[in-house]
Parts: structure tokens; sequence; C-alpha cells
């Protein structure tokens, strides 16, 4: 019976071990994101792992190809410590579920007694400048002593999309936005799709024309043929704020912003010198929900 008995145990205490070893679920929020998406929340559900039952939960993460690797979380100067974790690299507790946590960006903190906020992936590694270097961030959860960690050496890590940038006739930037991003529309002649008027190939004094709309279709408040910029990689871009498009008519906010139609102009002269103005369609794209 003794032997049962410690049998058992040792079995359960086996199970107990594998449970301990589990790897922590998470979720991102928008579900695909580069180096320079901002408005990111990343989710963890710690049940069943190492650190399962502790009310504070650190993160430390890294990228490859980076000297440090570490996040600027995780250490307030010098070099980053593993027995001297900063109170930055603190998750925040996830209200009513006590086993989950989350990193929201932006987020600020206070690094060797100056307050710096990070709002994207890029800005957390310090590349914000060169974001191409990260394209992937590995990461373990901890207790803020270490003598608790989740599995590392890449066990869980979150990827990246690319940064390169890819031609296309009418395109945002970023990729993804919410309603509280700077938002950029971008437009390459060069790319004029079928069944869009040809003279646009040699129209000028582009402008553009951008409306808010609610989910249903209607109009909030628009800008009527605003300049556009002429860039480097050959596209007429506009850049904006939604929150700072126009004034928001009684009873509408920036809440009610759930989608954006964009127009570009152009003049076309004839040899008498008489002005023909032509347009793009009318480009659609919907602001993303972020927590």
């Amino acid at each position: 019976m003794k032997k049962l008995i410690i049998i058992l145990t040792i079995i359960a205490g086996g199970f107990g071990a594998k449970a301990q070893n589990a790897l922590p679920k998470f979720t991102v929020t928008p579900s695909e994101i580069d180096a320079l998406t901002e408005n990111v929340t990343i989710v963890f559900d710690v049940t069943g792992s190492a650190v399962d039952g502790l009310t504070d939960v650190y993160i430390w993460a890294w990228a490859p190809g980076l000297s440090p690797s570490e996040t600027l979380l995780v250490y307030d100067q010098g070099s980053p410590s593993w027995g001297s974790i900063s109170q930055n690299a603190k998750l925040d507790p996830v209200p009513g579920d006590p086993k989950k946590f989350k990193l929201s960006l932006p987020k600020t903190v206070t690094r060797n007694g100056v307050q710096v906020t990070f709002n994207n992936v890029a800005e957390l590694f310090g590349v914000g400048d060169t974001p191409g270097k990260i394209k992937e961030f590995g990461f373990l959860l901890r207790s803020q002593d270490g003598s608790k960690q989740t599995p590392g050496d890449g066990a869980t890590k979150v990827t990246l999309l690319p940064l390169e940038f890819t031609p296309a006739y009418f395109r945002t930037f970023p990729a993804k936005v919410s309603n509280k991003d700077v938002v950029t529309v971008l437009l390459n002649l060069n790319l004029l799709e079928s069944g869009e008027n040809q003279k646009l190939k040699i129209a000028g004094d582009i402008t553009v024309s951008v409306t808010l709309l609610k989910a249903n279709g209607t109009e909030i408040l628009s800008v009527e043929n605003a300049a556009t910029l002429f860039t480097s990689q050959k596209e007429y871009s506009y850049t904006f704020l939604p929150a700072m498009l126009g004034a928001f008519p009684a009873g509408t906010s920036l809440n009610d912003v759930a989608k954006c139609h964009v127009k570009f102009s152009g003049k076309v002269y004839s040899q008498a010198g008489a002005a023909e103005t032509v347009q793009t369609k009318v480009f659609e794209f919907e602001f993303q929900q972020y927590n």
C-alpha cells in the first residue's frame, strides 16, 4: 500500500511539473502587426504555466539580432540584468480574470528618471528609427525575482509583418489603422488600374478628398481637395489624424468613425489652356477596433 501511495505521489508530481511547464497562451490585437503598428494589445493567459497563481507577472522579451536584444522595459539604464528586472516590465492585470495579464501600447513608463512613451514594438526595443531590424520577438513570463518562469529559447514569440515597401495603386500607411492613428493615404498613378480615367496618367495638381463615415455609411465630415505631397516612391500622399480632420457635427464624435472614403483629383490641360478635372474612383477602408 505504501509503495502504491509513493508511486501515485511520483506520478502526480510528474503531472504537476508538466502542467507548470505549460506555455502561456497569448492573443495579439490586431491579429497582424508590424514593428510600427500602434494601439497594440497582447493578452497572456497563464493558466497551467509556471507563473499561474502569481498576482505580479513580468515579461522578459528580446528581439534576435539586436544588441542588447532585450526590450527597454526590462531595464532602466545600463545593461539588462536578469536579477534586477525593472518594474516597467510588470504586466497589467486583466480585470475580472486573475489568470490573464496584458501589455498595451502606447505604454508610458519612467526610465532613468525620464518619462518615456512607447507607441509601437520598434520603440519598445529602441529602434524606432530603424524598425526593419525587428521581424519577431520572443518572450517569457516570470516572477520579479526570476524564481518562476515560463519556457524561454523562443518557445513563445510574436512574428511581425515585414516592413518592405510593396507598390500599390492605392494604399494606407500603416496598412491597418484605428480612428485614433495618424493615417497616410497614398496613390501611385504609375500603377493606374483598368477602368480608371486614363487621363489621370498625365494629370497634375493632384489633390485629395477624405470623408469619415459611420458604420452604416452615413457621412460625418469631410475635407475637400486637400494638397498632396509627391514622395520619393513616386506616390501622391496625404497625412491626417481623424480627430483633427475637421469639426464634428453636433451629436457625433470620433467614437462614431468606422470607415473612410478617399478620392484623388487632378487637372488635365488642353492646348488652349482649358482645365479638365479628372478623378479616381472612391477608395474605402475600415478603421480597426483595438482594445
